[in-house]
Formats: structure tokens, C-alpha cells, sequence
């Protein structure tokens, strides 16, 4: 099964590209305007990495690439997130059960928060059968990926964990206390960030599967963008070591489809 792995940032995806050139195998890196979609085998599974950039609209730009393009057969989008869910601590992850335009208001025509017109609800499902594949790789992984250099030795020796939970994205980045608790009331997400929802509403067209993972690299209050500072590196990298051990699990999925 062909995959698409979209990461907003280069930090979100460096990892997938030099595990893709380390591989043995043929990388073919194609260029459509600033965008670099690498192309090989990771883990035996044929992938498309792209680095989008930050937002919405080049999440979906993105996502419609790969699939149009690219011939992905199901899109994971990997990276970091506020968590809002009150359990969640920095470096803890969210596989997505659906995600929601937190930013999205057409409510004056009659439609709920969230909702795009010409659709049924706010909330676009992801895939379960992703969702359990992540939440699996995660525990084989044990959420270790990116944080072995951590200077914070409380956040470096915690057990951190994966939850299943809605995903709220929206073009902005959270700090305000008031739009924290706002989206909390509209949506209850677990967490929230800017691209997600993006790229699942483009799958849902398209009847695509879809994944959304993040690992928490603040908590989306006044202190978000220090905590974001000093923590969105390793959780790209924990992410993205996820995303990789999901990758071996799409091959053999593959594989035992063909036998």
C-alpha cells in the first residue's frame, strides 16, 4: 500500500527522509513549486514524504498532490500539537478518532461550528484500522523517539503515553487563555494544531484512509510558544519514529493481503 506521510515542518519529516536514504533503496526526490515529495521504500513500504509548510491551505495543497499525483493509498500526517485533553503532559501522543476545523463558521447560514458547507457534520472520521496500526507502533516504540536528549530530566524519564481523541486544527497558534477555552466548549478536543483537519477533509473526498498523529509539545496556554520552543523537536521526532514503525506494519499488511 502506497503511503503518503505529510509533516508541516522539516523537523516533522527530516527523520523519514534520511531514513528513506539510508535504506538502500532508490529515493526519487520530485519538485513541484518549493515542494520536495520524496519518493522510495521505508520499512518495505512504498511511501511519499512531503514537508507542507504551516497551515491549513498547504496541508490540503499537499494532501490533493499526493493523491492526484502520487497515487498514495492512504495518507498518515505526522507532527506536534497543544494538548488541551486535561491528562495529556508534554511528549504524550493523539491518534486521531476525527478531526474538526476549530476556525470553520458559517454559523449565521444555519451550519454548527466547525462545519463545512455540503457536509453532513463539523467532524471527519479517520481511519480506525491506522489509528489501531499507530496506536500499536507507539507501544513498541514506548514513545522513546526524540526525547534521549531532553535537558528537562522530568519530561526525559516520564512514561508517556498515546490517546485516541478528537483533533481540532485552525490557523493559529494557540496561547490565548479565552480561544483555549473557547475551543475546548465548541469542540472537546484532545488537542489542537494547524493542518490535520486539512488534509482530512481532502481524504474524505477522495475516500481516502487517513491518520493524523501528534505528540504534545505544549498546552496550548500563555507558556505554549517557550514550551513549543523547547520541546517541538522531539516531539517531530517521537512522532515520526511512530510513523515509521507503522510503516513496517503497512508492509506486512501488504504483503499478507497478497498470500
Amino acid at each position: 500500500m502506497k503511503t503518503g506521510i505529510i509533516g508541516a515542518e522539516r523537523q516533522e519529516v527530516d527523520l523519514l527522509f534520511a531514513e528513506l536514504a539510508s535504506s538502500g533503496g532508490r529515493v526519487v526526490v520530485n519538485r513541484r513549486g518549493p515542494l520536495e515529495i520524496h519518493e522510495g521504500v521505508l520499512h518495505n513500504c512504498p511511501v511519499a514524504v512531503v514537508c507542507c509548510g504551516i497551515g491549513k491551505v498547504n496541508a490540503a495543497l499537499c494532501a490533493q498532490l499526493l493523491i492526484s499525483e502520487f497515487s498514495v493509498e492512504c495518507l498518515i500526517n505526522t507532527g506536534s500539537a497543544g494538548g488541551l485533553h486535561p491528562e495529556l503532559q508534554v511528549l504524550d501522543m493523539v491518534a486521531a478518532t476525527e478531526t474538526v476545523q476549530h476556525d470553520f463558521d458559517t454559523t449565521p447560514f444555519g451550519y454548527a461550528p466547525g462545519q463545512v458547507p455540503g457536509t453532513d457534520s463539523p467532524f471527519v472520521k479517520a481511519d480506525s484500522q491506522l489509528r489501531r496500526l499507530a496506536m500499536d507502533a507507539f507501544a513498541r516504540s514506548g514513545g522513546r523517539g526524540g526525547r534521549e536528549n531532553l535537558v528537562a530530566p522530568d519530561v526525559r524519564s516520564r512514561a508517556h503515553r498515546m490517546i485516541a481523541g478528537r483533533i481540532a486544527s485552525g490557523d493559529a497558534f494557540i496561547t490565548d487563555e479565552s480561544r483555549r477555552e473557547r475551543i475546548r466548549q465548541l469542540f472537546d478536543p484532545a488537542c489542537v494544531e494547524m493542518e490535520g483537519a486539512a488534509i482530512a477533509h481532502v481524504c474524505s473526498i477522495y475516500g481516502i484512509p487517513f491518520c493524523v498523529l501528534r505528540s504534545i509539545s505544549d498546552l496550548a496556554g500563555k507558556d505554549a510558544g517557550m514550551s513549543y520552543e523547547e520541546f517541538s523537536r522531539h516531539a517531530a521526532l517521537t512522532s515520526a519514529h511512530v510513523v515509521m514503525e507503522m510503516a513496517a506494519s503497512l508492509a506486512d499488511m501488504s504483503l499478507r493481503a497478497e498470500n
